[in-house]
């Protein structure tokens, strides 16, 4: 009954598996942070020292176009012992920079990063942070490359997740895959679990509604009364849409959309939607009997054009008010837009 909701979302996070965004963070417990716009604690380390290097950092000093007038996002972290610490603002940090690949080398490019490491951290941790970098780059190489792997099913979320999740443990490890990707994989998991919630012949669509709700009632568990009333009004208007389309296209009657209804939305809810339909299917009567009127005047070989427009404009003004006039106006030019009736 909520195709139409699981399968956007399962869609939309199909993707985001393969290349997810990250989102903010708080500083870890007992960590110390490392001001985004601080002054050099130390000489940059010989990472960049080579010529090549020192060239390549140069060029990614250069601020690419599409990073001019921005704030760098993101920051790296040290615990008290001055030890860098992997966290997802350090993610945002190399991301940040990866806007600009299109417009620097990889080499500039990973040069420009390096040099804000290490304008940041003292050369101990900025040695720690250049290795979590390098190993991040090789893993979005490998990302890459399998995302282009035609042999990969791309319907086959819980399988890519799986896959994803192992991958980032073996090439940045437990803590930091952990610190990088932990919200991204709780949202696929939850993807994952609606998108088998939705094709579980097994359950009815009342089953369906209430466990999926339910994982989104987890979900928003800490967000304010009013947005969480919000959201789940929108999932509940979606979901009585899909559910009505359902029973009408197997035949079912007004008598069966008002149970189905009063099931999933209780009686009050399902009074007033039958109220609305009421005034719809007197509205839709009401166009109904102007436009086949319309229809005969037009059709009337006694009357000129002059007296037809007159007949014409007449009839609607009689026939409705005038905000209504607009609406009928503005159906009639979708239906000529589209060449077919609008309701």
């Amino acid at each position: 009954m909520r195709r139409a909701l699981i399968a956007a979302v399962g869609v939309g996070l199909a993707v985001a598996i393969v290349w997810l965004r990250p989102r903010a963070s708080s500083d870890p417990p007992g960590v110390v942070a490392q001001a985004p716009d601080a002054p050099a604690t130390s000489q940059p380390s010989s990472s960049t020292g080579t010529a090549p290097a020192v060239a390549a950092a140069n060029e990614g000093r250069m601020r690419p176009r599409s990073l001019r007038g921005t704030r760098t996002d993101g920051g790296l972290l040290v615990d008290p012992d001055g030890r860098f610490v992997p966290t997802l603002d350090a993610r945002r940090l190399f991301d940040y920079f990866f806007t600009g690949a299109g417009e620097l080398a990889p080499d500039a490019l990973r040069a420009r990063i390096v040099a804000e490491i290490e304008r940041r951290l003292a050369p101990e941790a900025a040695r720690d942070a250049i290795a979590l970098l390098d190993r991040y780059l090789a893993y979005r190489e490998r990302v890459r490359v399998l995302a282009n792997d035609p042999s990969h099913d791309p319907a086959d979320l819980e399988g890519r997740l799986a896959m994803l999740e192992a991958l980032r443990r073996e090439m940045l490890g437990d803590t930091a895959a952990q610190a990088f990707f932990a919200d991204d994989e709780a949202q696929a998991r939850r993807v994952v679990e609606i998108r088998r919630i939705a094709t579980d012949a097994s359950l009815s669509a009342e089953e369906r509604a209430t466990r999926v709700e339910a994982i989104y009632a987890a979900l928003e568990a800490d967000l304010p009364a009013d947005v969480r009333e919000s959201r789940a009004a929108g999932r509940l208007a979606l979901a009585l849409q899909q559910a009505e389309d359902d029973v009408r296209a197997n035949g079912g009657g007004p008598a069966e959309v008002q149970a189905l209804r009063e099931r999933l939305a209780g009686p009050e809810v399902a009074a007033r939607l039958a109220e609305l339909d009421d005034r719809r299917a007197r509205w839709l009567a009401r166009v109904d009997a102007f436009r086949a009127a319309r229809a005969r005047l037009a059709n009337d070989a006694t009357l000129t054009p002059a007296d037809r427009a007159s007949a014409t404009d007449r009839l609607l003004a009689e026939s409705f008010t005038a905000a209504e006039r607009r609406r009928v106006e503005a159906l009639d030019r979708i239906a000529a837009e589209t060449d077919a009736p609008a309701p």
